[in-house]
């Protein structure tokens, strides 16, 4: 009931769907000519709504959207090789770490074997001392 009660004004608004879009009139009062350069041209008289203005519309939203897409797509696309760029500096920083790590170990292994070396010099010399 309610979209007949909607739909009546628009029955009665004189309102016509031709080629070109919503106008008062039935037909497209279009004149067709030729201009001095023989180039054909048609003039018709503007419609309440016209397709082509509602396909550019139309057009324009789906752009602005594309372009709203292709922006976050590009930062995107910087966020993820700032984070590859990073990922890297960690790799080569925990690299680096463990060279650390490993040659510490090696100088503290090192280190450790010396002071046994002295300790049992020592103690050869304390027992030749004590011989």
């Amino acid at each position: 009931m309610r979209v007949f009660i909607f739909a009546l004004p628009l029955v009665f608004s004189a309102c016509y769907l031709n080629e070109r879009g919503i106008s008062s009139t039935y037909y497209n009062d279009c004149k067709a000519y030729y201009d001095a350069a023989g180039v054909y041209h048609e003039g018709c008289e503007p419609n309440i709504i016209e397709f082509s203005d509602a396909k550019k519309l139309v057009n324009a939203k789906k752009t602005a959207v594309q372009q709203e897409l292709e922006r976050a797509n590009a930062q995107r696309a910087k966020d993820e090789a700032a984070i590859d760029k990073l990922e890297e500096d960690f790799e080569k920083e925990e690299e680096q770490a463990r060279k650390r790590a490993t040659r510490a170990t090696k100088e503290a292994t090192r280190a450790e074997e010396l002071a046994n070396k002295k300790e049992e010099q020592n103690n050869q010399e304390t027992k030749d001392f004590g011989e």
